[in-house]
Order: structure tokens, then C-alpha cells, then sequence
């Protein structure tokens, strides 16, 4: 009877054993299913996110980004940037590269007509002088200190080719009415890049912040 008693303990072990290890299983199970759940619920936010970042470096590239724009818009369509971003898309903005290419003649430009006017009643030396000035431009480069207009107009070309449009967008608000006139086209280009570097940003902070 004691063996008979032992072997129904030992039998009884051997289940409990067999039980546990089955709940371990299980338990392991359940895990990764809860995982792959978890997975399947971030995969829109990874999506979107990957989405975005195609729109960035469509918009790097130059160019038309509309195409990856609507790519976007299909996995993040409550994003608040969209339709500022539409308003710029199909034309595209100018590379870094592009403008940094093209602000030389326009600074040059700046100069010229950041010049002080001749009064029309000035006088003979007045005017010769005037058209002295007129064929020996004297242009400031790089970061020079000072805050007279080809100062503003140096610090502003260097910031352009430096990739630094904020600071350029800075120096171009210091200048006089006349000389931003004359830059008034490639200032245009260059508050388009800016708006659409920021709302791509805004863009992808929006997607990464909902994952």
C-alpha cells in the first residue's frame, strides 16, 4: 500500500511537471502573440512615418513632390500640414544647391539698388560721382560685421551658400525697400523652401508623436 501510495506521488509529480512546463508553453504563447499584436497595431504609425520621410527627401530632391505627397496623405490624412503642403507640391521648391548657385547675381543686383538715389536736382559732380559708383561695385564677402546695407547684403549671400536660410531670411528683412525689391523674386523661392522644410517636419513629428 506505501508503494502504491509513493507511486501515485510520484505519478502525480510527474503531472504537475507536465502541467507546469504546458503553462510555460502557453504563457510563451501568448507573449508573442501579444507581440505581434502590439506590432500589427504600430504598423500604420511606422508607415506613415516611413511616408513622411520620402516626402522629406522629395522635397530635398527639388522638383515636383506631389506624388509623395498623396502617398502621405493616404496613411496620415489628419495630419494638420497637408494642404499648405498641397499649395506648394506641384511646382516644387529650389534646392540649397539652387539657390546657393543664383544668389550671387542677385546680391549684386541687392547692391545696386541698395544704393543712395541721386536727387534729380543734384548736382554736376553729384552725378558723375553717381556714375562712377554705377561701374565699380565694391561687394562685401562673408560674415562681415557692420549694419550698413552691403553688410546686411554680405552676411545674407553667405548664409545662403553657408545652407543657412533662416539666418539669410533674417539679413534680407534688415535691408531697405529698394534693395529687397531687387531680390524679391529668389527671396520668393527661398521663403518657399523654408515654409516647406518646416511643414515637412511638422509633418513628421505629427506621425512620429501618434506612434
Amino acid at each position: 500500500t506505501v508503494d502504491a501510495l509513493g507511486e501515485k506521488v510520484a505519478a502525480l509529480d510527474r503531472a504537475a511537471a507536465t502541467n507546469s512546463d504546458t503553462l510555460n508553453k502557453l504563457e510563451q504563447s501568448v507573449a508573442a502573440l501579444g507581440g505581434k499584436v502590439a506590432e500589427q497595431a504600430n504598423e500604420p504609425h511606422a508607415t506613415a512615418a516611413i511616408a513622411a520621410s520620402a516626402l522629406k527627401s522629395a522635397i530635398d530632391r527639388g522638383g515636383s513632390f506631389a506624388a509623395e505627397l498623396d502617398m502621405f496623405a493616404a496613411v496620415a490624412p489628419d495630419t494638420p500640414a497637408l494642404g499648405e503642403l498641397r499649395a506648394l507640391a506641384a511646382k516644387g521648391v529650389p534646392t540649397r544647391a539652387q539657390l546657393a548657385a543664383e544668389v550671387g547675381p542677385v546680391t549684386d543686383r541687392m547692391l545696386d539698388a541698395g544704393r543712395p538715389a541721386v536727387a534729380s536736382d543734384g548736382g554736376v559732380v553729384d552725378r558723375l560721382l553717381a556714375s562712377a559708383r554705377s561701374l565699380v561695385r565694391v561687394r562685401p564677402v562673408g560674415n562681415v560685421q557692420g549694419d550698413g546695407v552691403s553688410a546686411h547684403i554680405a552676411r545674407f549671400r553667405d548664409a545662403v551658400t553657408g545652407g543657412d536660410l533662416a539666418k539669410a531670411a533674417e539679413e534680407y528683412d534688415a535691408l531697405p525697400d529698394r534693395a529687397k525689391a531687387a531680390g524679391a523674386d529668389f527671396m520668393a523661392g527661398l521663403q518657399a523652401r523654408l515654409k516647406a522644410d518646416a511643414l515637412a517636419q511638422k509633418a513628421l513629428a505629427s506621425v512620429l508623436k501618434a506612434g
